[in-house]
């Protein structure tokens, strides 16, 4: 599971003594949510996974393929199945056969430059990539910070299950609780990928 916060993190913010623990595990499931709900609507992971390991891919265009994200060239390998039967024999070689796209991680597409990739009438995956996959190797910040405040929320929406904030009233009557928090949005707005593959 990500480790976006902590439960000490999300503890401190509750202002919830850290020697209290009967809390701990409805602040792990909070915690477990908001990570959750961050990757879906960031649509992307931001834990790195340290071994490289394969993945397959269909190309968009006859020289793009959009990957996850990878956040290392070490270890990267892309092969292709040139014969349509899901065997990817083919391994390709960087900078003469095709490009990485983008100057730093995280990376998560790859251009044919030399032929291009194959695409068949199956619509079988023709690219298989294997690499380092995961945002970059630390937690940004910000998804950091959203994080806490998701979970923090999350674990207090306990008290108002209805969707209205416990003991809030306006001249209106009750607070209702909006769904998305925009703290989290606004952290999270240079994070989110569009059109994933």
């Amino acid at each position: 599971m990500p480790n976006y916060t902590t439960v000490s993190l999300v503890k401190a913010s509750l202002g919830i003594p850290s020697g209290t623990t009967s809390e701990d595990a409805y602040i792990e499931d909070a915690i477990d949510a908001a990570e959750d709900e961050i990757d879906e609507y960031c649509g992307r992971t931001f834990v790195a996974d340290g071994s490289a390991t394969p993945r397959v891919y269909q190309p968009s265009t006859n020289v793009i393929v959009y990957t996850d994200d990878f956040y290392s060239l070490t270890g990267l390998v892309v092969k292709q199945d040139e014969s349509d039967d899901g065997t990817y024999a083919t391994t390709l070689t960087i900078t003469s056969e095709f490009i990485v796209i983008g100057n730093s991680a995280p990376y998560n597409a790859i251009r044919a430059v030399s032929s291009p990739f194959p695409r068949y009438t199956s619509d079988r995956p023709t690219v298989q990539v294997t690499a380092k996959w995961g945002y970059k190797t630390s937690v940004p910040g910000a998804v950091q910070q959203a994080a806490l405040i998701l979970s923090a929320r999350l674990f207090q929406r306990r008290s108002s299950p209805l969707g209205i904030a416990a003991g809030i009233v306006n001249d209106f009557g009750p607070i209702r609780i909006t769904r998305q928090d925009p703290d989290m949005q606004r952290l999270l707005a240079g994070y989110r990928r569009i059109g994933v593959a």
